[in-house]
């Protein structure tokens, strides 16, 4: 009798499910209470090695950055791991890391010292959108230079590209936000230069023309005077205009 038929999700369905994540991560900024229903919905449905990685990392995601309820992430990752734990010890080593992840966010002085250098960087730099969209800038900055520093002691393409990516990211997520305080607009500069040059350095063309514009976004939105907001007046203020 082959056992393992039972265990090996039928053919073409984890292909639908990575369909549907898709379109779960096109969605989850706008809607996100409507994504994380989806992501209970599919806690118990059969699903391979890739799937399940995926649909933890879109979990840790949206309970972390984008919702800061880091005990509904931790919960929700504890449940996967319950519901699949027939998983191979790779795809149990990522859902621990995802883990990880957001205890990092939680506690900033978590330690890391049990990961290997690799996997400290992915925790590290993970953190630092969590953190400073979710809690505060400062925090965000300590995260962000224990990440970079990570980075150049591990010096690979890889490792870069995982910190210019996060810092791509983040410089959006910050320029999309009327007011930043005095400490979010040097960390904003920060991002974006460093993201600048891992982008020249590693990047196309098309890389390194979208990281100078995110530059020159930030350097300007850093000269944004305070108060600015939307930088509209107020209509009941003013009904004419």
């Amino acid at each position: 009798m082959n056992t393992t038929a039972v265990e090996t999700p039928p053919v073409g369905e984890d292909e639908v499910l990575r369909q549907q994540l898709i379109q779960d991560w096109k969605d989850h900024t706008k809607k996100p209470l409507m994504v994380r229903e989806r992501l209970m919905d599919r806690l118990a449905i059969p699903m391979g090695d890739t799937a399940l990685i995926e649909l933890s990392a879109l979990g840790v995601h949206l309970f972390g950055e984008h919702m800061g309820d880091w005990a509904a992430g931790l919960d929700y990752l504890r449940q996967l791991e319950a519901t699949h734990s027939d998983v191979s010890s790779e795809a149990k080593h990522r859902l621990k890391r995802q883990e990880t992840l957001l205890k990092k966010a939680v506690d900033t002085g978590f330690s890391l010292s049990e990961l290997n250098e690799t996997d400290q960087l992915y925790v590290t730099a993970l953190s630092v959108p969590a953190v400073t969209l979710q809690k505060s800038a400062e925090e965000g900055l300590q995260l962000f230079r224990e990440s970079d520093a990570l980075m150049e002691a591990i010096d690979t393409i890889e490792a870069r590209r995982l910190v210019a990516v996060m810092t791509a990211n983040l410089v959006c997520d910050l320029l999309e936000r009327y007011e930043l305080s005095t400490a979010g607009r040097n960390l904003l500069v920060m991002l974006a230069e460093k993201s600048f040059a891992l982008w020249s350095r590693d990047g196309n063309e098309e890389d390194r023309e979208r990281a100078a514009f995110r530059l020159m976004q930030s350097y300007q939105a850093c000269r944004k005077p305070q108060g600015f907001g939307s930088g509209r007046y107020p209509r009941y203020l003013w009904i004419e205009p």
